[in-house]
């Protein structure tokens, strides 16, 4: 407790530190446990200050939120980043739970947010840390040092980071396995330079589809919460949609943990007042037809969660209700209407381009890798030999 206080004093003081010093400053790191949760969570407040833009999956805000509705089912602890014993980045380190890589069971670290059993996962994306981008490759070789000293885990694991950020670290090329994955997304900023409609921004067919799906449903009406009442109503209105939708396609939805529901009402509480949260709702009549909840990212808006109606014939509210969305969120200034991870074609054609996030892996000299490789490898020359063989007699 004493040195996190002590720490803290010190980070008030740190205008105070002459430029040229501090780039020749030996970069350290100390692991404190979760019983220090709140000098931790203190520290974390004032580090933010020192920041010019604070990545939203890195804040207090959303730190402290989901260590309140995780912290009995995932164990954590902080990383804390010092030059001259004087704070200058945190971050959180999750133990897995519940992980698995094939039928494996893994022990596993993670950077952030995660770590959850995946029925609970808040599927962290856009993750980051709170430490300078120049000081980022010198936390990760150290964490990755101190964490060697420790015989327990199987894997470390970076969730859902941007690519270009994770890149610079220069992981280790051989013990990393790494996926990356396109984040497709809408550029408003360069539609609203070039002094675009947004719908000219779409392929040929999908603008057909927009002005044929729009016509059809005729007089719709949008809202976009402006206080926390209205973002509750729509919240509401958004599970029942999505829950409706994925429990008739015999999925559970993501809605059916208590405890991830429980976990975004309270993002609501502190985000919406803050302009970090967006709730979007569109009605025809009265009816609902689509929902969608939006998290702001440093002017960047993330579509992290929607629900919609069943489709009309050939009307689907699902798009009418992403369109709509994508025209308040280009009125009210944001840079881009980012869908995040995944390649699905709804988001290739809502999309103008796209960036890469990565989810990179760590394994530790493991017998039980090998032999799950070994097992991979002898499945994939046995589709191989079928295959041949089933052209053979053809």
């Amino acid at each position: 407790m004493t040195t996190i206080q002590y720490q803290d004093q010190r980070a008030a003081n740190q205008s105070d530190i002459n430029s040229d010093q501090s780039t020749t400053q030996v970069l350290k790191i100390k692991i404190h446990d979760s019983k220090q949760k709140d000098d931790c969570l203190k520290l974390w407040k004032t580090l933010e200050a020192q920041f010019e833009y604070v990545p939203l999956m890195c804040s207090s805000v959303w730190t402290s939120t989901w260590i309140e509705h995780y912290q009995d089912l995932v164990p954590y602890s902080f990383v804390v980043a010092s030059k001259n014993d004087v704070p200058c980045g945190i971050c959180l380190l999750a133990e897995g739970v519940d992980q698995h890589d094939g039928p494996l069971s893994l022990k596993t670290r993670h950077l952030g947010t995660a770590g959850e059993p995946a029925a609970d996962s808040v599927c962290v994306e856009y993750n980051s840390l709170l430490v300078q981008p120049e000081d980022q490759p010198s936390f990760i070789n150290e964490l990755l040092n101190e964490l060697s000293k420790n015989d327990v885990w199987d894997s470390f694991q970076f969730d859902g980071f941007a690519s270009e950020e994770l890149e610079s670290w220069n992981l280790p090329q051989q013990e990393t396995s790494i996926r990356k994955v396109e984040s497709h997304y809408f550029d408003l900023k360069q539609i609203r330079d070039e002094e675009r409609e947004v719908i000219s921004g779409f392929g040929y067919s999908t603008r057909k589809n927009l002005r044929k799906n729009m016509k059809s449903y005729g007089n719709l009406t949008t809202e976009w919460a402006e206080d926390i009442e209205q973002a509750n109503s729509i919240f509401t209105d958004l599970v029942t949609l999505h829950q409706a939708r994925w429990q008739k396609e015999g999925q559970p939805g993501s809605y059916a943990s208590e405890r991830f529901t429980n976990f975004h009402k309270a993002l609501i509480q502190r985000l919406i007042p803050s302009g970090q949260m967006g709730l979007f709702r569109v009605k025809i009549e009265g009816e609902v037809i689509g929902c969608v909840q939006v998290l702001i990212d440093r002017n960047r808006v993330l579509c992290y969660q929607g629900g919609s109606a069943e489709y009309k014939g050939k009307l689907s509210p699902g798009v009418i209700a992403d369109y709509l969305c994508i025209e308040e969120c280009f009125n009210r200034g944001f840079d881009a209407y980012d869908f995040l991870a995944g390649n699905s074609h709804h988001k290739q054609k809502m999309s103008t381009t796209h960036s890469y996030l990565t989810w990179a892996q760590i394994k530790r000299p493991r017998w039980k890798f090998i032999a799950l490789n070994a097992l991979r490898r002898i499945k994939q020359s046995l589709k191989l030999i079928n295959k041949e063989n089933h052209h053979s007699e053809k």
